[in-house]
């Protein structure tokens, strides 16, 4: 028998998160496990609850899509303390990177009695620390990708949309974001390396996809060690909106005005020249404007039940 903590969210998956929550709740109760309830109504308090409570438990479990998600990696990265995630939101970028089932609550339930039972993989994060960074600890930790670019523009207006949901509301962002658009002037350094430009999208990706299945990184690799830094140089609206569009696929990559550097270490500052940078999202999370300190951590997440790059399988 464990003692499993559980966070869930009642808003996600556009309202289902209620039910979703009382059968995953259930379902562990059910199968003998004694179940702690560590919801405390936000994500800030629901966090520090599940850290007070690290020693009490053999595992986290969250409910609900990326932002719950989101929350339970802060909790449980770099601790021996392994997470469960049962995708029951709008976007669960998370759960499909690594292997876990996606709204359907008994399949992820046994993925994480599987994990409990020894099927665990550890996986890379992403850390971010700066002096602007969205939490008390001015740290947080990733396993998607870190947008800080007009992705980060489109992320924060797709997050103030109640509808469309999933997916559907980042193609609305876009539309409204484009007309908008100056590129920005960003400051990076990459391991030691240091230049300045202009830019369109500014991205570091720990795994492939984000924004509800968007396939910004194909080649990242949760547990490679590595970062992938993807940069857009500056177009016009009108080019924006035909690249984007290219991110179902991943193909545009083949794109010229794009490309991929891979790195262990970025740091992304605001630069003389071009428009500022927008807050940065990670996870579809706001995390803060620049400037942020962004880096892998090897191994620092153990997920139930869950198989790295299963995205490349």
């Amino acid at each position: 028998m464990s003692t499993i903590g559980v966070i869930t969210n009642p808003t996600a998956g556009s309202g289902r998160g209620a039910s979703s929550s009382a059968e995953t709740l259930a379902l562990l109760a059910a199968r003998g496990h004694r179940v702690r309830d560590l919801s405390m109504g936000s994500w800030a308090a629901s966090l520090d609850h599940a850290r007070e409570r690290h020693r009490d438990l053999d595992a986290l479990v969250v409910v609900g899509g990326d932002g719950m998600a989101h929350l339970g990696i802060q909790a449980c990265a770099e601790t021996r303390l392994p997470l469960g995630i049962v995708a029951a939101g709008s976007g669960n970028d998370a759960a499909l990177s690594l292997g876990l089932p996606v709204h359907d609550i008994p399949a992820a339930v046994a993925a994480i009695e599987r994990g409990l039972e020894g099927d665990v993989v550890r996986v890379d994060l992403g850390r971010i620390d700066g002096e602007s960074v969205a939490e008390r600890k001015r740290r947080r930790y990733f396993a998607a990708v870190l947008s800080a670019g007009i992705d980060a523009a489109i992320a924060a207006y797709a997050n103030r949309l109640s509808f469309p949901r999933g997916p559907l509301k980042y193609k609305v962002a876009t539309l409204r974001e484009l007309p908008r658009f100056k590129p920005y002037g960003v400051s990076l350094e990459v391991d030691g390396e240091r230049w300045e430009q202009r830019c369109t999208l500014v991205a570091v990706a720990n795994g492939p996809v984000f924004g509800g299945g968007l396939v910004i990184s194909p080649e990242s690799s949760h547990v490679d060690g590595l970062l992938e830094l993807v940069l857009a140089e500056p177009m016009r609206p009108l080019a924006i909106a035909r690249v984007f569009p290219r991110l179902n696929d991943g193909s545009h990559l083949s794109d010229p005005r794009v490309r991929v550097v891979q790195a262990r270490r970025v740091r992304i500052g605001p630069a003389e020249t071009g428009a500022p940078l927008p807050p940065a999202f990670a996870d579809g999370e706001l995390i803060g404007p620049a400037p942020l300190d962004v880096r892998v951590v090897p191994g620092a997440l153990r997920v139930l039940g869950g198989k790295a790059d299963s995205l490349k399988a």
